[in-house]
């Protein structure tokens, strides 16, 4: 089972139990169902950690000289995509 069919199962009864807990004023319903969103958040966000360095910021991947910015120098992350794929 890939994770787009488990974040579904888990995301799609939390809400509609979070409707009708708004619904029916069921208090526990609102915690459970904030807590299956927050996994089915969670779930969403491993999914596509494939795909964190094309939706990069695009400044950072057009400097290729060095430069004496602190803050480009701090954000070595293409540095470290290039390392990981080697």
């Amino acid at each position: 089972m890939n994770l787009k069919k488990i974040q579904l199962i888990i995301g799609l009864p939390s809400g509609i139990l979070l409707l009708t807990s708004l619904f029916l004023d069921y208090r526990i319903g609102l915690f459970i169902s904030l807590g299956g969103g927050l996994v089915a958040l969670i779930i969403r966000q491993i999914r596509l950690q494939k795909y964190v360095y094309m939706l990069g910021h695009p400044d950072r991947h057009l400097s290729r000289g060095d430069s004496d910015d602190l803050l480009e120098k701090a954000e070595t992350y293409e540095i470290d995509y290039r390392e990981d794929n080697k």
